[in-house]
């Protein structure tokens, strides 16, 4: 089976190069090739995933990190504006892409009250999220289930402090629904692990946005950590067993699962060891098959795989394999071009799953200790 990462033979290490001036001209190219509209077309609304929305929400985060910073003349705070402001339409209803953080109408509404701090707009949110309740076949996992509301509503609780009392009792609504189809949440009728479509994401977003869940939630993390693979990977499901090389990505396997482990490490301390252990068992996977053919992006490429890295040579290596110049460099030398060919799904700019903005995301923080993820343990 072809690999599906690259294999690099050079013994040294890149660097990750200018990151600061490869931001600015990423964040100039996303306003001049995919700027702001008046009105936008149902097709081109995907909530945090793809689309303005996303757009928005990815630039608050950078204006609030670098409040000084001008792209074409303009500070951030006025492009996430700009981006959030434009028409979705009449018929912007909720359902259209489950209850997730892809689904618009909801990430509208909690991106919308994050930037304007306007209450009103948090108690429209508050009300959208109030008829999930009434639909059982809502799944509970982040893209297209309940899990990505919670994350919507901690965002709200993030941006707009005096929220609470508005989000807190959605937020203890949609906690208990999940808990109550738990621990054996299902997908499409499987049993999905990673953290997009899985346990480890559902359980992320239960106990960053109510931490005191997580003692009823340590025999899901305990089982969890157990089926960790000899290789240091998870599986993509339940019921594959040992065997086999699986999916090395933020969305399946060892990326999501490390983002996920150092994040909930302080609400589990009678599981710091082992999970001390399945962060290094887990890097080690995401270092030996993480550098990814598919063009980098966060969901699955490389920049989602960097950020799980160490900080130092390891990541910087990543960062630098990743950077403009030497992927174009290595797009006209590979003859089958396999390399770093589109995994958009057809979405430019799609704020998770394309190069420029999961990029910008990526340059963003990867000087952290231990950078997080756009749209999952960000805030």
């Amino acid at each position: 089976m072809e690999l599906r990462y690259i294999v690099l033979n050079s013994p040294s290490l890149l660097s990750s190069g200018d990151i600061d001036t490869y931001m600015v001209a990423a964040l100039e190219e996303i306003v001049s090739n995919f700027p702001p509209r008046s009105r936008y077309p149902h097709e081109a609304l995907q909530g945090l995933w793809s689309g303005p929305t996303g757009m928005a929400y990815l630039l608050l985060q950078v204006a609030t990190h670098k409040p000084d910073l001008v792209i074409s003349g303009q500070p951030m705070s006025h492009w996430a504006q700009a981006y959030i402001s434009g028409s979705r339409g009449h018929n912007l209803r909720l359902g259209s892409h489950g209850c997730g953080i892809s689904d618009e109408k909801l990430a509208f509404e909690a991106v919308r009250a994050s930037i304007s701090k306007d209450l009103r707009h948090v108690r429209e949110f508050v009300s959208s999220v109030s008829q999930i309740l009434a639909v059982e076949e809502y799944p509970d996992e982040n893209l297209y289930g309940r899990a990505g509301t919670l994350y919507l509503l901690r965002m709200v609780r993030h941006w707009v402090p005096e929220s609470n009392p508005l989000v807190n009792s959605a937020i203890a609504e949609i906690s208990n629904t999940i808990l109550a189809h738990g621990p054996l949440w299902k997908w499409h009728g499987r049993r999905y692990l990673g953290a997009v479509h899985g346990d480890i994401g559902i359980v992320t977003q239960l106990v960053l946005t109510s931490p005191e869940l997580a003692p009823q939630l340590e025999p899901v993390v305990d089982r969890l950590l157990n089926m960790q693979l000899l290789d240091g990977n998870w599986p993509s499901a339940e019921g594959t067993g040992q065997n086999g090389k699986g999916l090395v990505q933020f969305c399946h396997g060892a990326p999501g699962f490390v983002t996920s482990l150092l994040s909930l490490r302080p609400h589990f301390p009678a599981l710091q060891d082992r999970i001390d252990e399945a962060v290094r068992k887990g890097r080690e996977c995401v270092w030996t098959e993480g550098l990814l053919k598919k063009e980098p992006n966060l969901c699955h490429g490389i920049f989602g795989n960097a950020l799980t890295l160490p900080l130092g040579s390891q990541r910087e290596h990543f960062l630098g394999v990743a950077a403009p110049d030497n992927v174009s460099r290595m797009k006209k030398s590979d003859a089958t071009g396999t390399v770093f060919a589109r995994a958009d799904y057809g979405r430019s700019y799609s704020t998770l799953t394309s190069y420029t903005p999961g990029a910008v995301w990526t340059w963003l923080v990867c000087r952290e200790e231990e950078p997080r993820m756009l749209a999952y343990n960000d805030i």
